[in-house]
């Protein structure tokens, strides 16, 4: 019997309801991997030439890290269903199973997990779950190795599973925690003469006695800190890639941003003096990058001279936009005066004349090679073209003004183009029609959302997305996880929901309500301690577990602001975007400041009174 996400999770708290009567404190799974196919149909995965791995970009673990084969009879390995299985009942000498990394990639050896606090390190205690047990699901007959071990290849834990059962049967083993400070590998092997097949994976994580709304911010935080590399101060586009690869400046900036946030009372998630550690750094590493024009690119790579632009992307003016918007918001927070000054200068040293198109609308940016305009613009409506145009006032508030298309109807109705500018500023959370194009921005995005819920139900009304009430037409990754997808209410037969969106529309919702949902996907297997799951299929009991950075950071910024609205606090971003003299004047494109009435006493008639 093949168990899903949702019935582990019953079948858990069943279990250990008695010992975790305490709400705050509670035992949840993490997946190290669910074995169900991600690839396209008819392709199998393949070792890398030469290697036991895997190609870490299309095959990874639900950690964010990759897996592969191991044994000298893993070339029979059979992966054709969701599940992974070991025939040895023909071959009694020998072995064969799967190892699976815990922390980076496997040669990545610097990089472990600490079973009392596995989030990145810089995360405060107060957070931080501990790995208490291991669960894996399995059904055939012989003999299962299950074991940990440190990057020096020491064994710090091994169990000897005897396992006959011809359906699906769950096993679960405790390990010790403060025993296990330095682990790298987690294997299965099935021992020879055995005939097993694997299903999935599991840690058992128990998560610290925090209330839920902090807890949601946490865990939203810990997936995008894990892109980030301390190092370089770059933060990846994807979790499982290696260090230097594929590194995303729009993620970039919002991790810095999301640091600040959550480093402030009555959070400190992380301290301060580390948020003001971290904003340096990303700041000194964007200031050493080629920047033609003033732009940033979209994505970077480590060179043998540094960091360059990735080859065959762009210095993209909405990523430039993003990134300068989030560290003046984190840099006006943390107080930082002769930091915001830089970063002002930056602004001020993007060239938006030669950026400007014939038509009058921005480019989109410049190829690769810094020279050669993109002829594409930014008309859409919605928060790209919104941030882009403030940026610009930022450096020239006497800037062109140019409407944008079909007011207040995003682009094929994508979920986070009507929320990305209300990641920083308060000012669209109004009905006062803008200055621009005359749109109610809350009511756009209030319609929005009913139209997002609306959707699923009305299309897959016996779902179980529908059932728990998901919903998210957005973009990210696809089904397979090997291409960019963008999705919308305006399309036909959609069945991918990217769940950032629940997040980034929060502070839309009644904070009980989205608690709620994001509780029952919690229990279904979609939001983990290594936070949400990428995209849910709608139609297929599969998801995709990847942890890209740039909807972690939709994520953790939409989390932060529907804790700010569920606690009734002091939202430090939106007091930091008030306090802000560049952001107030970018943002009287859209919302002017009312000129204060005339008093009586100063009117004169001329020639009275003299």
């Amino acid at each position: 019997m093949r168990f899903s996400p949702l019935s582990a999770a019953l079948l858990w708290v069943t279990l250990t309801a008695s010992l975790y009567a305490d709400p705050g404190a509670r035992q949840v799974w993490q997946p190290v991997q669910e074995y169900f196919i991600r690839i396209q149909p008819g392709k199998q995965p393949m070792p890398v030439s030469g290697t036991r791995r895997l190609n870490s970009f299309v095959a990874y673990t639900h950690l964010g890290t990759d897996f592969g084969f191991h044994g000298p009879a893993q070339h029979t390995i059979q992966w054709e269903s969701d599940e992974i299985c070991a025939y040895l009942g023909q071959d009694p000498d020998a072995w064969a199973g799967l190892w699976h990394s815990l922390a980076g990639l496997a040669r990545e050896n610097a990089k472990v997990m600490n079973f009392a606090a596995p989030w990145p390190d810089f995360i405060s205690s107060k957070y931080q779950p501990k790995v208490s047990s291991v669960m894996i699901q399995a059904k055939g007959q012989g003999r299962l190795k299950l074991e940990i071990k440190s990057n020096e290849q020491k064994i710090l834990w091994e169990h000897l599973l005897e396992v006959d059962a011809n359906e699906g049967e769950t096993y679960v083993l405790p390990v010790p925690t403060l025993a296990i400070p330095n682990a790298k590998l987690i294997n299965w092997t099935a021992e020879p003469g055995s005939e097993l097949c694997v299903s999935s994976l599991n840690l058992g994580m128990e998560l610290p006695g925090v209330p839920y709304d902090e807890y949601v911010l946490a865990a939203s935080y810990a997936k995008l800190a894990r892109c980030y590399d301390p190092a370089s101060g770059f933060v990846k586009d994807r979790a499982h890639t290696e260090d230097g690869a594929f590194e995303s400046m729009a993620s970039t900036g919002m991790f810095a941003l999301a640091t600040m946030a959550v480093s402030q009372p009555p959070l400190e998630i992380v301290s301060a003096k580390e948020a003001s550690k971290i904003l340096h750094k990303i700041h000194r590493a964007a200031r050493s990058l080629d920047r033609p024009l003033g732009l940033l690119p979209h994505f970077v790579r480590r060179s043998a001279t540094g960091y360059v632009i990735h080859p065959g992307t762009e210095y993209s003016t909405v990523d430039t936009a993003i990134f300068y918007h989030s560290l003046l918001l984190a840099a006006q927070g943390l107080g930082d005066e002769e930091l915001h000054m830089e970063l002002v200068s930056a602004v001020d040293q993007i060239d938006f004349k030669a950026l400007h198109l014939p038509s009058g609308i921005i480019s989109h940016g410049m190829k690769d090679d810094g020279r050669t305009l993109l002829p594409h613009g930014w008309n859409d409506w919605g928060g790209e073209s919104a941030l882009i145009m403030m940026l610009e006032r930022i450096y020239n508030d006497n800037a062109q003004r140019v409407k944008m298309e079909r007011p207040g109807q995003p682009w094929q109705g994508t979920g986070f183009i009507p929320e990305l500018q209300s990641l920083f500023y308060p000012d669209f959370d109004s009905d006062v029609p803008d200055a621009l194009d005359g749109v109610k921005w809350l009511s756009a995005r209030t319609r929005m959302l009913r139209a997002q819920k609306d959707y699923i139900q009305r299309t897959w009304p016996d779902s179980m997305a529908a059932k728990i009430g998901l919903y998210g037409l957005s973009a990210g990754e696809g089904e397979h996880g090997d291409r960019y997808y963008v999705g919308g209410v305006d399309l036909p037969d959609q069945s991918m929901i990217h769940p950032h969106y629940i997040l980034m529309s929060a502070p839309l919702t009644v904070p009980s309500e989205t608690y709620a949902l994001l509780d029952r996907m919690e229990k279904a297997g979609y939001f983990p301690p290594w936070g949400l799951v990428e995209t849910i299929c709608i139609t297929a009991h599969s998801y995709l577990p990847m942890i890209g950075s740039l909807n972690a950071s939709f994520e953790t910024l939409g989390a932060y602001h529907l804790f700010a609205k569920n606690r009734g606090v002091p939202n430090l971003i939106y007091e930091a975007s008030r306090r802000s003299p560049e952001l107030r004047r970018a943002v009287e494109l859209f919302y002017p400041v009312p000129q204060p009435p005339v008093q009586s006493a100063e009117l004169k008639v001329p020639g009275e009174g003299e």
